[in-house]
């Protein structure tokens, strides 16, 4: 996944705890942090603290003002998940205690007093930065006046626990008031900002796109090109028909933006419309269509330019899957590794003749993504299907990208090229056979058995972005059983919740799809086609804006955030 750092937004995708835990934690944490607190001031201040003041602190300074919020954010906001809520108030909370830690440390009154107000002032603004990110900056408004419910208690708390003994004049907390709402108004000048350059970069919205992304929302995004990408069909026919969706089209670029969803959307209707997920069998099998077929989607080697910008148009790739002719006669597979003679680390193809078309595998190790004219610029793709395994490790994708025209790009077309002369000669034999399973469970996984002439080939297919360890340990483990195993993965972008927390699959059910594949090895027919869509946006050079998108928010974000903060410690204490 590490070609493009749009990637990134993984870093911002997290699995919060369950609402009762959270919940449970707010109440716990407040009694340890307000011990804490009072034993801090009573240890390292001058200070003699009564101790039936614990009980009040604890449920004034660190309960109420985060229960409170933690309840009425969800209500303000429409659509904001109570546990996010729940999450943000146990952040603050810590936050909170903290800075309380460090007033135990302050060596005069005034000292005490800015600790006091930074702590309050930074709570208000990592409300109001949080729920801008999570929900759109067109909500800003509303924002601005719920976040200063955690702050607007805790100053009331505050005074009543004897703030006004500090002495200070009217002045000093008039200035104090007003440092908050400054610091508030600057933050969200820094967002509108962020917004503003991001839009004249590319027409979209910084904070729709993330807040979009974190809720994995449905969304298109207005830019790309018109195009009419071609769509390659797969299908093998042994009694039940397997047709495997090749589009020339990128899954991506995230969640439900563009096509995110592309490959499980495509998965869903080849397989009835998500019949066979709701019908899944209890063993971790799924039984697919009404008449017995199944669906699958091959990754080709394209790059993010070939994205979606409509989701909706992921039924105009639909349309396109074609009925292929099928053949009983196919090739023995061919196997050849280009790495040593090419300057590559291993670039390895597999391929096989069926009638008078070829499917080629293509694996390149270190490499990403490729540029679909690297490979297919004067190729027919009714004559070629060119499927990329994208069988990296899923958490540690490689970088490289082989761009058109490149010199790695010419070195790549000649070993594709030498492959198919070797390929063509390879003879073809009658017989061909072959048997498939489809499973459902959570995790769409592909097992398919070929036989020719004597030779067995299973391929392995996980509707991820790259494979688990676990997927790769098992594909190696099949290879004493079988001639040649293929593992590959569909280069999905539909959750990044789920790619950002990916460690493991369902090994069980893949092991269960390999035993019935193979239960199933029957006699078969097996063919390609090629057929273009109807008219579809695709990102095109629009995706590189995107892209630039993403990184001015990471950066120019963090480095105005630490800007802001520095500016507050020197406004407040000097």
């Amino acid at each position: 996944m590490g070609a493009d750092n749009v990637d990134a937004f993984q870093r911002l995708v997290f699995s919060v705890p369950r609402l009762r835990v959270q919940a449970a934690a707010l109440v716990l944490l407040s009694a340890v942090y307000g011990i804490a607190a009072f034993s801090g001031i009573w240890l390292f201040t001058p200070f003699d603290p009564d101790p039936s003041r614990i009980v009040p602190v604890a449920a004034l300074i660190f309960l109420v003002p985060f229960l409170v919020a933690a309840e009425l954010f969800p209500r303000v906001l429409d659509g904001y998940p109570r546990s996010w809520s729940y999450f943000l108030a146990l952040t603050s909370q810590f936050a909170l205690f903290v800075y309380a830690l460090v007033l135990s440390g302050a060596d005069n009154v005034g000292n005490a007093w800015s600790i006091i107000w930074l702590s309050f002032i930074t709570l208000y603004l990592i409300n109001i930065l949080v729920l801008v990110v999570s929900t759109g900056i067109d909500r800003s408004d509303r924002i601005l006046l719920v976040s200063l419910t955690e702050p607007g208690l805790l100053i009331a708390a505050f005074y009543a626990l004897g703030g006004s003994d500090f002495g200070f004049s009217t002045y000093r907390h008039v200035f104090a008031f007003a440092s908050l709402l400054i610091a508030a108004g600057f933050l969200v000048l820094i967002l509108l900002v962020v917004d503003y350059l991001i839009k004249s970069n590319t027409d979209v919205s910084a904070f729709a796109l993330t807040s979009g992304l974190l809720r994995n929302d449905r969304e298109s995004l207005d830019l790309g090109v018109e195009a009419r990408p071609a769509v390659e069909t797969f299908a093998v026919d042994n009694g039940s028909r397997l047709t495997v969706a090749a589009p020339w089209v990128h899954p991506g670029p995230l969640g439900g933006f563009g096509g995110g969803q592309l490959s499980g959307n495509l998965i869903d209707a080849l397989n009835g419309d998500g019949e066979a997920s709701e019908g899944a069998a209890a063993d971790g099998g799924s039984e697919g269509t009404a008449d017995g077929s199944a669906g699958f989607f091959f990754h080709v080697p394209c790059t993010h330019k070939e994205d979606l910008s409509n989701p909706e148009d992921a039924e105009r790739i639909l349309d396109a899957v074609a009925e292929p002719d099928l053949t009983e006669r196919a090739s023995r597979l061919v196997t050849e590794s280009y790495g040593d003679r090419e300057g590559y680390a291993d670039v390895r193809f597999h391929g096989r003749r069926i009638g008078d078309k070829e499917v080629i595998v293509l694996h390149g190790e270190g490499i990403d993504d490729y540029d679909t004219g690297v490979f297919m610029r004067d190729v027919d793709h009714d004559e070629v299907l060119l499927i990329d395994q994208h069988r990296h490790d899923i958490q540690n994708g490689p970088d490289a990208e082989i761009q058109y025209g490149s010199a790695a790009a010419d070195r790549l077309k000649r070993a594709f090229d030498d492959f198919r002369d070797r390929l063509a000669e390879a003879e073809l034999a009658a017989g061909y056979a072959a048997g498939f399973e489809v499973t459902r469970t959570g995790q769409n996984a592909l097992a398919l058995v070929e036989s020719v002439d004597g030779e067995e080939v299973l391929w392995i297919g996980v509707d991820t972005n790259g494979l688990t360890p676990d997927v790769r340990t098992t594909a190696d483990e099949y290879r004493e059983e079988f001639d040649e195993v293929i593992p590959f993965s569909t280069d999905t972008h539909a959750s990044i919740h789920e790619l950002a927390n990916a460690r493991e699959s369902d090994i069980d059910a893949i092991e269960r799809a390999v035993d019935r594949a193979v239960d199933d090895l029957s006699p078969a027919t097996v063919g390609l086609a090629s057929r273009r869509t109807e008219p579809v946006k695709l990102l095109k050079n629009d995706y590189n804006g995107l892209v630039f998108s993403v990184n001015i928010l990471i950066r120019l974000t963090i480095i105005s955030l630490v800007t802001l903060y520095a500016l507050l410690v020197l406004w407040l204490f000097f």
